[in-house]
Formats: C-alpha cells, structure tokens, sequence
C-alpha cells in the first residue's frame, strides 16, 4: 500500500514539473545547438582600438556568450529552484565535452549559475511587469559584470603573473571582452524580455505556468 502511494506521489509530482521540465528542456537543446553552430556566424570585431595600460587592443572581441547569459537569465525568470543551475550547468557540460575545455570551467560553469541565481532572486522579490524592467536590466547588467570579474580572476590564477600588475594586465586584456558582453547581452535581452513582457501585460502569456501545482495533504512533502 505504501509503495503504491509513493508510485502515485512520484507520477503527481512529475504533472506537477511537466511545464518546467518541457521549459528547461527547450533552453538547454537552444543553448547547445546556439553554442555549437552560431559562432561561425559572428561578425568580425570592428576596426576599433583602445588603448589602456599601455595595451593596444579591439574595442570588442566578440564570443556567444550572450547567448548562455540570456538562457541563465531566463532559467532564473521563469523556473525555480534547482533548475536555476540545471540549465545553464548542462549546457556548458554538453558543448565543453564536444568543443574542449581547461580548469576555466570552473569559473564559467559557476559564473553561469550565479547569472541564473540573480534572475531566480530578481523574480521572487519583483513581478514580471514593465514597470520593474529597468530593475531587470540593471540586475542582468550587474550579473555580466560579476561573471566577468569572477571568471577573470580565474584567468588571473591560472595565467598570470600573481602580483598587483599581472592582475591589472589581466583585467585589462580582458576590457573587449566585457564591453561586447555588456553591449550584446543587453540588445539580446531587450529584443526577448520585452516582447515576453507585453504578451504577459496583455494575458498572452502567463509566468504562473511554470508554478508547481500543491499536493495533497497525505503526500510526502516536497520543495522547489
């Protein structure tokens, strides 16, 4: 009798998922197929140069990660709880097994997750309203500049001088980087949030889908 009520919980809590399974299961196969096959679709960096600490260098060096950044954004938004980290983690495990990766993973993988973390508390303290747009454009803006600083630290650990200069070198180096992070993340998000924001505004589209249904009172208990 036991064993059948625990079937049942079980086959209740997976109807109840469902909604966000299919969602975190359409964001990762995105994020894959995006991080395997757009980046021959890049742009040369513009011939622009910047000069800082006796370093010459592009104004942008242009890479996907706007793409791994909005999917973060968005797995914070619209899940909850451990799928936060499920997303974006699984999709950098995939692709990095396929193209190749160093000690840096550790950095990016976590720098990936605090980008969703931010999204996940943006959400639970704020509705997904127009009105609170420019807070979710100021915290997804301020999530880039974190993953920046942390995954740069990495590089400083693995690939630099470990002095005041290696670390100042290293920041620099990295400007171009950050500037096309901050730059193509934001026009991203702009052409997606906004659109999901009216179609929400107008009842199209209902943020509340992705809420786990309660169960009843003699099932086990279970949190997201």
């Amino acid at each position: 009798m036991e064993k059948r009520n625990g079937g049942k919980n079980m086959i209740e809590i997976v109807k109840n998922n469902i909604s966000k399974i299919v969602t975190a299961s359409v964001l990762i196969v995105l994020g894959v197929v995006g991080r395997l096959t757009l980046s021959e679709l890049l742009p040369s960096s513009p011939s622009l140069y910047i000069t800082l600490n006796g370093i010459t260098q592009p104004l942008f060096m242009m890479d996907l990660f706007f793409l791994i950044a909005i999917i973060s954004i968005l797995s914070g938004l619209l899940l909850k709880s451990y799928y936060v980290f499920i997303v974006p983690l699984s999709i950098m495990f995939i692709t990095d097994v396929i193209i190749g990766n160093n000690y840096i993973f550790l950095f990016t993988w976590s720098g990936f997750a605090m980008i969703g973390l931010i999204g996940y508390i943006l959400k639970i303290k704020n509705k997904f309203t127009i009105q609170k747009t420019p807070l979710i454009f100021g915290a997804s803006i301020s999530s880039v500049l974190l993953y920046d600083l942390w995954t740069n630290f990495g590089c400083w650990l693995g690939w630099y001088p470990h002095t005041f200069n290696g670390l100042a070198v290293c920041y620099t180096v990295a400007i171009p980087f950050m500037l096309w992070h901050l730059l193509s993340t934001t026009l991203t998000l702009t052409i997606i949030l906004l659109p999901l924001i009216y179609l929400k505004e107008h009842k199209l589209f209902q943020t509340n889908v992705f809420a786990s249904k309660p169960l009843r009172k003699n099932s086990f208990s279970y949190h997201t």
